[in-house]
């Protein structure tokens, strides 16, 4: 009997068999379920050395690399798979777990024409209507959502349902209707994050913040910061600023939020304090880069490589990238040369633990980027995309990079372009002027070779414009350190 290996929502899979335990591909079930990956891999891999074509094993080969966390190798097996001559039924399955690989790899729009896919072979399936619903909601497709529902009217009954709808909701204008799609399905205890937040987020909206902060007494620091963070990542400042002082209020020390009401006023400082930028992103480090590569449409990373292989040669020595985060540049730059030691530092644990995870680089250090480039030197190059934005005045780091620089080494980074000067931003993201980059560059020795603007992410529905910079050190100031 086949293995049946269906999908729920989006990033789970459930796996259910109805075949005789002494079925290898019932001990290869076992064996991923228990954690076992190479084991289980094994089995499914002595079946397709006598049976290339059997669907069972190429599919929960795919599988097993996918809860093994090797999405590219996942969707290898799994198209191969949905590719044989099955029945619909099972080759949908393959489909919708492609399509759960597919959003590992921050392919939103391939993962979305996979389900899809899965749906035309099954449109009766609750999961897979799920997994789409989702899909729309990371994608802001708010149109799709609502005809999603009109076209499966069941969307409107299923519980892990009700958070995509609701934002949707709230996105056309339906606030009372968003609210009323969370406080339907379930206790606020039950609640998801999430849908949590966007809960918070509404109840402010209808005008309902006392009731807000009443239901907020028993939350911690972190849980208060999370419904506030929220709130400013969905454009919804005044909202935010409620929950971040209510936070001061009751945590007058407390370094986030501080720095978003200094960020709402206007008030520059040097930099954002550490401990925010740290949490922010261990607190978004599962995520990130299926919001930012796949919702976002960040592309710097790429974008900057590109730029450099016009300057650098195919073959580079030590090569530094500053907040290296989860690794997306760091995988870049390794696909395009051949480096002999790259080294990534970053405040935040979680992001570090993605980015080793990922591989790619030869050494990872949990620390602030000035700290550890004043131990470093003979840098060919050092790149920092993406987390300049948490740094005010440029000027200790061009000088910092300068001294960690080797002989005509090159910075390359990415900001958010400001309109004018320097400014701190209600996002809590500082946004650079091109006269303050030259400016900085040159007092510390580096000559700017080009300053671009680009397209760095989106944001509301709108693309933040991004400036892309690269300098080199010059040989007299190289002499001079």
């Amino acid at each position: 009997m086949r293995c049946n290996i269906r999908t729920s929502h989006v990033n789970s899979t459930i796996v259910s068999v109805t075949m005789s335990e002494a079925n290898p591909l019932h001990q290869a079930l076992m064996l991923m379920q228990q954690q076992a990956f190479t084991s289980a891999q094994a089995i499914c891999q002595q079946l397709l050395a006598q049976s290339p074509n059997d669907f069972n094993a190429r599919h929960l080969l795919g599988v097993i690399k996918l809860h093994a966390g090797k999405p590219l190798l996942a969707c290898k097996e799994l198209k191969i798979a949905a590719a044989l001559p099955v029945a619909p039924k099972y080759r949908a399955q393959a489909l919708s777990n492609l399509s759960l690989a597919l959003q590992q790899r921050e392919r939103i729009e391939e993962a979305l024409q996979a389900i899809e896919q899965a749906l035309a072979l099954m449109p009766d399936e609750q999961a897979f209507h799920l997994n789409r619903l989702n899909l729309l909601e990371s994608l802001e497709r708010w149109q799709s959502i609502e005809d999603a529902v009109a076209n499966f009217p069941l969307l409107n009954e299923l519980p892990d349902a009700q958070y995509p709808l609701a934002r949707a909701a709230r996105k056309r204008g339906e606030i009372d209707t968003a609210l009323k799609r969370l406080d339907s399905v379930s206790s606020i205890a039950d609640m998801a994050p999430e849908a949590l937040s966007e809960r918070a987020l509404l109840l402010v909206l209808c005008g309902r913040e006392e009731q807000l902060l009443r239901e907020s007494e028993a939350l911690d620091a972190s849980e208060l910061q999370a419904l506030a963070d929220y709130m400013a990542e969905e454009g919804e400042g005044t909202a935010a600023q409620l929950l971040y002082r209510e936070l001061l209020r009751r945590h007058p020390e407390h370094a986030g939020a501080r720095h978003m009401i200094d960020a709402a006023e206007g008030h520059i400082e040097a930099g954002a304090p550490a401990a925010y930028v740290r949490d922010l992103y261990d607190s978004h480090a599962e995520s990130f880069e299926q919001q930012l590569v796949g919702r976002l449409g960040y592309r710097a990373p790429e974008l900057l490589v590109e730029r450099l292989l016009q300057l650098l040669p195919p073959r580079l020595g030590r090569v530094a990238d500053l907040g290296c985060g989860s690794g997306l540049l760091g995988r870049a730059l390794r696909q395009r040369f051949a480096i002999e030691q790259l080294h990534g530092c970053d405040l935040s644990a979680g992001m570090l633990e993605q980015a080793r995870r990922q591989g790619g680089y030869d050494q990872l250090s949990h620390e602030e980027l000035l700290s550890w480039l004043a131990r470093q030197s003979a840098l060919q190059l050092i790149c920092a995309t993406d987390v300049l934005i948490y740094i005010g005045d440029l000027q200790p780091v061009m000088r910092a990079v300068a001294s960690a620089l080797g002989a005509e080494g090159l910075f390359a980074f990415s900001v958010e372009a400001s309109p004018g000067e320097l400014r701190l931003c209600s996002s809590g993201r500082y946004q650079h002027s091109e006269d303050h980059v030259y400016q900085r560059a040159m007092e510390a020795g580096l000559k700017v070779l080009s300053c671009e603007r680009f397209p760095l992410r989106q944001e509301q529905g709108k693309m933040v414009t991004g400036l892309m910079v690269i300098c080199r050190l010059s040989a007299s100031s190289d002499s001079e350190a």
